[in-house]
């Protein structure tokens, strides 16, 4: 069995009385990184331990550590219950920790504090008004302005350059956004700017992450819920139907892919079709949805 372990986000006052039963249990103890602040009071008790840390170093993507570091861990559990420790708490952004899980082998799951309690307490929000929690690889679809979004994984300049431009596809350029680097420690870094100046931060590290702050800029997924509420309790009689028909028809026509007047209203009114009929019980949103996903391949296809 592989007892996997959660550190807490901050330092050894983070763990848990049964995170320090585990660590003395006498079996060998695997630690992803070494790089935590409870790394000193593993090394202040004399408690031995051995990290994941080479490989970091001699693997060329995060997916083959994490896969190595998987492989190990099976391998030493074979025979004999081993301790495994990860940063904060097991289910909160870990991906050896979802390995093992998917793996099917006998694991028991310690939980720890996750780094986003010091997070909210650093910018001072609560989550209960909806919390988005993402890595910081994620695109413009990936957002939703009507939540506050944590974005972990920020390592460095280059990502957060590069998640800033995915934000500013979305949101307003000077909207703001909090930059955390060692939330809940002494070194604790907590930064108030614009995502557009999020790459002139230079000192981003392994415990950096983003929080962008709800907002009413406009994106997808409020288009839709906004179109949702437009449409209920909507009938369309003969006339309304023929208008939005002969509407697409005429947009249709002689369309010109540069204009976006013209491909506003053949999507709008396609939207509010579809909605509407839905609601009447004559087609389902979600099979249609169902349906366009699975010709994803064919229009990948037909792309190349």
């Amino acid at each position: 069995m592989i007892n996997v372990v959660g550190l807490g986000s901050t330092n050894y006052k983070d763990l848990t009385l049964e995170a320090v039963e585990i660590m003395n249990n006498g079996n060998k103890n695997f630690l992803r990184t070494n790089r935590h602040e409870c790394v000193n009071y593993l090394e202040e008790n004399n408690i031995k331990y051995k990290s994941f840390d080479y490989l970091y170093d001699e693997l060329n993507s995060f997916d083959d550590v994490y896969e190595n570091i998987v492989e190990i861990l099976i391998n030493e559990s074979e025979d004999k219950d081993i301790n495994y420790f990860v940063p904060g708490t097991p289910l909160v952004a870990e991906k050896t920790v979802k390995l093992l899980i998917s793996k099917n082998i006998d694991i028991n799951i310690v939980n720890g504090i996750s780094f986003i309690e010091p997070v909210l307490a650093a910018v001072g929000r609560d989550a209960v008004d909806g919390l988005l929690f993402l890595d910081s690889d994620k695109k413009r679809f990936d957002f939703d302005t009507s939540k506050d979004i944590l974005i972990t994984q920020v390592y460095n300049e280059r990502i957060a350059s590069d998640l800033s431009l995915e934000l500013q596809e979305v949101y307003k350029e000077n909207h703001k956004a909090f930059i955390i680097k060692d939330a809940g420690l002494k070194s604790q870094v907590v930064i108030e700017t614009e995502i557009y100046k999020l790459a002139r931060y230079n000192e981003y590290n392994h415990q950096s992450c983003i929080y962008v702050s709800k907002s009413n800029d406009i994106d997808f997924n409020k288009i839709l819920r906004e179109l949702d509420v437009l449409t209920e309790d909507k009938y369309l009689d003969e006339e309304k139907l023929k208008f939005l028909k002969d509407s697409i028809i005429e947009n249709s026509k002689d369309i010109c892919l540069d204009s976006e007047d013209e491909l506003l209203e053949i999507i709008l009114n396609s939207f509010i079709i579809l909605l509407i009929k839905d609601k009447e019980g004559y087609i389902s949103f979600k099979e249609i949805l169902d349906e366009i996903y699975k010709k994803l391949d064919k229009i990948a296809i037909f792309l190349k």
